[in-house]
Formats: structure tokens, C-alpha cells, sequence
């Protein structure tokens, strides 16, 4: 096979004409190849640059794209390089027009693509989020001082947010009116987004998927009066709005900033109303009004929500309880221990845990290892002293069960491992003991006998 630096000395030997022979018949034979030089090389004016380019595209996706119309996982990073490739021609671009537009073209085809790429590892995600980055690199250019090319830009983009391409992938479309509202200066630009996100609000709106888009969309109307109107507007805009967390989570919090505490409770109880179904917001919403009750000094109405917010698995809310409980404090520990086992889930279970250990409450850990022998090897330290003869017994019986249901070398490693914390435990001697049981009762394990071998 011919090195390189060989066919670099007999291209040289060649005079121009062979070259061009040559060049001429490869881009015959390959639409790719030729289709980059004429890009690269061609001095065309704008339309032609931009024809070039679209034809280098369709090369590229011709390439990759197989019978049944479909880019397959193992070739969908190298499109996506080589359009990556197509898009640094940006930056090679006589004028940002042509540059925006060769931007624009590979993120409609990056958008595309979804539809006809096996995206597993992102790739074509990766693609179209550089076109995007590309143009709002383009959009904040020394150029866009200009206000007529300010406006062409913001022109292109807003008539592109508007292509078919975006259904199903409307977080793309509000980057491109996200940056036309960055572009959006002078008056008349700003009437004429705001025109067009009011009519795809409407058009949302009738959609049961389309909330969270809906939400997005006003955000970009809130920015816009943030920006250019009154202070007046913009709380108005957020009052109109509250049934959007965004919207609501601000007035929260513009609440909390300006110790409005009623109103902060007012506005999260009502968003706990709203968002019933929606565990994550709910709590959100309580914890707002915690607050709100805590600068009030509203002990009574403190202490039960944070009970709730408690016994719902938020731990943290335990010292503030304690501190507001009246009486002995044991019984309250004791109390609470009670309710949260009552309560019977998961959450709740994990500050059940994390109460007793911050406790040191060995009985009640003791009584939890009796239930739930798995968490032996947690508690087995600190066990171990009070209750010696129990908690090994424990020890050894879960080992052995662990053992029995293992059957291949990585569940044999972990019994190993489980040998070594025992021993730090209860020692070497008791170890051998395990060890001993474990090597007669699987002895036709091979593997198993092997990991125990290595055992030290």
C-alpha cells in the first residue's frame, strides 16, 4: 500500500493538466468530493454559495442515508462531523448573511434528521444545538449594529421558527424567537414577535401536550416587557399568569423579597390547590409557605406543615419540629418514630432511618435489623456491642442467604466482600468459621471456592 508521503511525490511529479484529469475523474465518481471543492472553492455570489452548499448537504445525507432511507447507529456520527464540517463554512463566509443562511440550512436538516437517524448517543442532538449556537453567534455579530442587517437577521429567524420542520421539537423554534427578542430593538420588531408568539400561544393552547410550550412562549412575551415596558406591566403580566409555575414561583418570590408574607401564603395555597397531582410542585408550594409562616412567627401553622413536610420524607424539617414541639422531647422523638412507621412508605421510611441513626437510638435499630436483616452489614458497628450474639447471628444468616442465591463469579465477589466487612466486625476467627461452612457446602462451585481462596 502506497504511504502517503509517496502519493504526495508522484502528484508532484504530475503536471497540471494530469492533476486536473485526475480531479475531474474522482468528483465524476464521488458527488461528495466534488460538491466540497466546488463549496470551498467556488467565488459565486450569494445565491450561488448557497445553492452549492445545499447541494454539498444533500451529498452528505446521500452518503450516509442507506436503502431504506434511514441512517443506521454505527454511521450517524459521521454525519453529523461531516454536516458539523458543512457548518464551519460559516465562518468562512464572505458576509454573515450568507453565513446565517448556510446556519440555517443545516439546522432545519440537523432537525430533519431526527426522523431519519438513529440518535442513541446524541449525535444529531449535538449537531443541531451547534447550529443554534452557531446562529445566535451570528445574531450577536459586530454586523447586527446595523440596523437594517439587525432586522434581516430577525427576518429570517422569526419566518425559520415558523417552518413545519419545529412540531415536535418546539424548544428549538423558542431558541430561534429567544434570539429574535434579543434582536428586537426597535419597536416595530418587537410588535411583530410579539404578534407571532400571541398566535402560537393561541395555537398551544388547544393542544393537551402543549402547556409547558405555552409556558415557554410566555416567558419570551414576559422578557420582552421586562426589557422595554414598566414595572406596572410586568407584575400585571405575572398576575394574569399564575396558573404557570414560572409565573407563580416569581411572584413568590418577589413576595418573599418585599415581605409580603400573606400574599406568599395566599399564592402557595393556591398553586397547592392547582398542582395536587403534581407531587414535585406541591412540595414546593408547602415549603413557600413554611417560610412564610416562619417569618410570621406563626408557630401553630408552622408545626403542622412541617410535620407534614416530615412525615412526607423532607428530614431537614426535623429540627424546627423538635425545637416548636411542646413537652418532653423524648415522647416527641418517640411519637414521630411511631407515625412514620404507621406511615408505611418509602420516603417516609428513609427519614425513619436517618432519625434513629442521627439518634444513636441502638434499640430502635436493633428492632429494624430484626425486620429487615439486609441492612445488617449498616448497623452491625455499631450493634455490635450491645447486642453481640444477636447481631451476628443475623450476620451469618444473611451471608448464607446472599450465598445461595449467587451463581456466577460477580455475585461470588460480592459474598467475599460481604466476608471482609464481617470480619472487621467480629473478627478473623468468626470469618474462618463462615468461610469454612461456605467451602463445604458449595464445594462443587469451582469459581466460588476460587473468590474464597482470595479471601484475606
Amino acid at each position: 500500500m502506497a504511504r502517503r508521503s509517496d502519493i504526495s511525490k508522484v502528484l508532484n511529479s504530475l503536471s497540471k493538466e494530469e492533476l486536473i484529469r485526475i480531479i475531474i475523474q474522482v468528483a465524476d465518481q464521488d458527488e461528495l468530493f466534488k460538491n466540497g471543492l466546488l463549496v470551498k472553492y467556488v467565488q459565486g455570489d450569494h445565491t450561488e454559495q448557497l445553492q452549492l452548499c445545499k447541494k454539498l448537504m444533500d451529498s452528505i445525507v446521500n452518503k450516509y442515508v442507506g436503502r431504506d432511507g434511514f441512517i443506521p447507529y454505527r454511521e450517524t456520527y459521521s454525519f453529523a462531523m461531516d454536516m458539523l464540517d458543512l457548518l464551519e463554512e460559516t465562518d468562512e463566509a464572505r458576509d454573515s448573511g450568507l453565513a446565517l443562511e448556510i446556519a440555517l440550512l443545516v439546522l432545519q436538516e440537523g432537525v430533519a434528521a431526527f426522523q431519519y437517524a438513529d440518535d442513541s448517543d446524541g449525535n444529531i442532538g449535538m449537531l443541531v444545538e451547534e447550529s443554534l449556537e452557531s446562529i445566535r453567534g451570528i445574531a450577536s455579530s459586530p454586523d447586527r449594529q446595523d440596523a437594517s442587517c439587525r432586522e434581516h437577521v430577525f427576518e429570517r429567524l422569526l419566518t425559520v421558527s415558523n417552518n413545519e420542520i419545529f412540531e415536535g421539537w418546539e424548544d428549538y423554534r423558542i431558541v430561534l424567537l429567544r434570539t429574535c427578542a434579543e434582536l428586537a430593538e426597535e419597536e416595530k420588531l418587537r410588535e411583530q414577535l410579539k404578534e407571532d408568539i400571541e398566535r402560537q400561544i393561541a395555537v398551544y393552547t388547544h393542544d393537551k401536550h402543549g402547556k409547558y410550550t405555552v409556558e415557554a412562549l410566555l416567558k419570551l412575551l414576559f422578557q420582552l416587557i421586562r426589557d422595554y415596558g414598566s414595572e406596572e406591566e410586568a407584575d400585571r403580566f405575572v398576575e394574569e399568569h399564575l396558573s404557570y409555575t414560572f409565573f407563580r414561583k416569581s411572584a413568590i418570590e418577589t413576595c418573599m423579597e418585599s415581605g409580603d408574607y400573606r400574599r406568599v401564603i395566599q399564592l402557595s395555597q393556591e398553586g397547592e390547590r392547582q398542582d395536587q397531582q403534581l407531587p414535585g410542585l406541591l412540595t414546593q408550594w408547602k415549603t413557600a409557605r413554611y417560610e412564610a409562616y416562619k417569618k410570621l412567627s406563626l408557630k401553630n401553622e408552622q408545626r403542622l406543615l412541617a410535620k407534614e413536610l416530615l412525615l412526607g420524607g423532607d428530614y431537614t424539617y426535623y429540627q424546627d419540629l423538635e425545637s416548636l414541639a411542646e413537652g418532653d422531647k423524648e415522647e416527641f422523638y418517640r411519637g414521630i418514630l411511631a407515625e412514620l412507621k404507621k406511615g408505611g412508605n418509602w420516603k417516609g421510611r428513609g427519614v425513619y432511618l436517618q432519625l434513629i441513626s442521627d439518634k444513636n437510638d441502638l434499640e430502635e435499630m436493633m428492632a429494624y435489623v430484626r425486620t429487615t436483616p439486609t441492612a445488617v452489614e449498616e448497623y452491625a458497628a455499631r450493634l455490635s456491642k450491645d447486642y453481640p450474639e444477636e447481631v451476628e447471628r443475623i450476620y451469618r444468616s444473611y451471608i448464607h442467604t446472599v450465598a445461595g442465591s449467587s451463581s456466577n463469579r460477580k455475585e461470588y465477589q460480592r459474598v467475599c466482600d460481604m466476608l471482609k466487612r464481617y470480619q472487621r466486625v467480629f473478627g478473623k476467627m468468626s470469618q474462618s468459621e463462615i468461610m469454612l461452612q461456605l467451602k463445604e457446602q458449595y464445594n462443587r462451585r469451582p469459581a466460588f471456592l476460587d473468590e474464597l481462596s482470595k479471601v484475606r
